[in-house]
C-alpha cells in the first residue's frame, strides 16, 4: 500500500509539474506571439518612415531643378523684351546721328542671334524642368516604393494560438531556471558596429550570412521569428521582399 501510495503521490507531482510547465510555457508562447508582430510592424513603421525620407529627397531634388530652370525662363523672357524692344527703335543712337550701315546690319544680325538664344534658353529649361518632373514620378512609382507589408508577409509575422501544439514537445514542457531559457542572443551579424569589418568578413566565411547565429538552444518559435524576419527584408527599391 505504501508503494502504491509513492507511485500515485509521484504521479500527481509530475502530472502538476507537467500541466505547470505546459501552462508557463503557453503564456511565454503567447506574450512571444504577441511582441513578435508588434515587433513586425514597429519594423515597418521605421522602413516606411524611412521610404518617405527617400520620397522626400527625390521631391526636393526635382524641385530644385524646377526652380532653378524657372528662373533661366524668367530671365530669359526679360532679355527677349529688351531685344524686342531694341528691334522697335529701328536704329542706335535716336538722339543723334545714325550710325553706318554696315554697323547697323551687324547690331541688327547680333540681336537677332540674341532674341533666337533666349528663346533656346526658355526652351531647354521648360524641357528640363519637364523632364525633371517626370523622373521624379517616375522614381516616385516605380522605384521608391513605401513598404507596405502584403498578406502573405502579416501572415508569416502573425501567431495562432493554437499553433502552440505544433512545437516541439521539449518547448511545450520546459522546465524554467532548469533547461534552456529560450533567450536568444544578440544578433551580432545584424546590430554589428562599423568598426568590425574585418572580424565581418571572418565570420562571413564561417558560416553562411543567412544562417543564424549561435543560438541553436532558443525556443523553436524564436528560432522561426529569425527565419521569418530574413526573407521578409524590405529590398534596397523599396519594395517588400516576398518571404521566402
Amino acid at each position: 500500500m505504501a508503494a502504491e501510495g509513492a507511485v500515485g503521490a509521484a504521479g500527481a507531482v509530475g502530472a502538476a509539474v507537467a500541466a505547470g510547465a505546459f501552462s508557463y510555457n503557453r503564456a511565454n508562447y503567447m506574450y512571444d506571439a504577441g511582441m513578435r508582430f508588434e515587433r513586425f510592424s514597429s519594423a515597418r513603421e521605421y522602413a516606411n518612415q524611412q521610404a518617405e525620407q527617400y520620397r522626400g529627397d527625390i521631391r526636393n531634388l526635382a524641385a530644385l531643378t524646377v526652380k532653378k530652370n524657372t528662373v533661366w525662363c524668367v530671365t530669359s523672357t526679360l532679355c527677349m523684351a529688351l531685344c524686342v524692344a531694341l528691334y522697335c527703335a529701328g536704329r542706335l543712337g535716336l538722339h543723334g546721328p545714325s550710325p553706318p550701315a554696315w554697323i547697323m546690319g551687324l547690331w541688327l544680325t547680333n540681336n537677332a542671334a540674341a532674341f533666337s538664344f533666349m528663346a533656346l534658353c526658355i526652351f531647354l529649361a521648360l524641357h528640363a524642368g519637364f523632364r525633371a518632373q517626370a523622373a521624379s514620378a517616375q522614381l516616385l512609382t516605380r522605384k521608391v516604393r513605401v513598404p507596405v507589408p502584403t498578406l502573405k508577409q502579416l501572415d508569416a509575422a502573425r501567431k495562432f494560438a493554437s499553433e502552440f501544439e505544433q512545437e516541439s514537445w521539449g518547448d511545450i514542457f520546459r522546465l524554467p531556471y532548469i533547461s534552456n531559457n529560450g533567450a536568444p542572443k544578440t544578433d551580432d551579424a545584424v546590430f554589428e558596429s562599423d568598426d568590425d569589418v574585418e572580424e565581418k568578413e571572418k565570420a562571413s566565411r564561417r558560416r553562411a550570412r543567412s544562417a543564424p547565429p549561435a543560438r541553436s538552444k532558443c525556443s523553436s518559435w524564436v528560432r522561426e521569428e529569425f527565419e521569418v524576419d530574413r526573407a521578409g527584408n524590405v529590398t534596397p527599391t523599396g519594395e517588400p521582399a516576398s518571404a521566402a
